[in-house]
């Protein structure tokens, strides 16, 4: 299950305002998956490397999530120039963590998989939907969570145009 979201920003002026406008935002209701380590074969004696089935299906899911939030938006080629990424993954609660007279509440995910691999998925298959290449990205902003007891897992995503640098340094 996928939701579209644009929740309206705290706006103060008109350089927020336009950045808020070109950006992107979509959430994704489901258990998040990290990029998996490539898998290698040989095809008439050469090496060749492929993405596990899983990731490989996971990263077509974005892309066509992704796609979608790309045209609610209003956007008909990709991001260009420096990006913000915002992304959080909320991981589901283990059955053993579940309790009935006080429900847990969300929490920091420490354990695998590991935040870069789960971010590297969704810059793979966003990549010449929302953005043309991830070197693009500048900025990073992301956590995994555990969610509430009763709160549906979830990937919450944002890419916005980068504030531009001034000379300071």
């Amino acid at each position: 299950m996928c939701m579209l979201i644009g929740l309206a920003p705290s706006v103060k002026s008109d350089a927020n305002l336009r950045l808020y406008m070109e950006s992107v935002r979509f959430r994704i209701q489901a258990e998040p998956v990290a990029q998996g380590r490539p898998r290698l074969t040989t095809i008439r004696g050469q090496a060749r490397a492929f993405d596990p089935k899983k990731s490989k299906d996971w990263k077509a899911f974005i892309k066509d999530v992704a796609s979608s939030a790309m045209d609610k938006s209003g956007y008909d080629d990709p991001l260009q120039g420096p990006l913000v990424a915002r992304i959080r993954f909320g991981f589901s609660l283990p059955k053993s963590q579940y309790r009935k007279r006080t429900p847990r509440v969300r929490s920091w995910h420490t354990k695998r998989p590991d935040i870069d691999n789960l971010t590297k998925a969704i810059f793979d298959a966003c990549e010449s939907v929302v953005f043309l290449n991830d070197t693009q990205i500048v900025r990073l902003v992301a956590d995994k969570i555990i969610c509430a007891q009763g709160e549906a897992p979830f990937v919450a995503v944002e890419f916005s145009k980068a504030e531009e640098l001034n000379g300071s340094a």
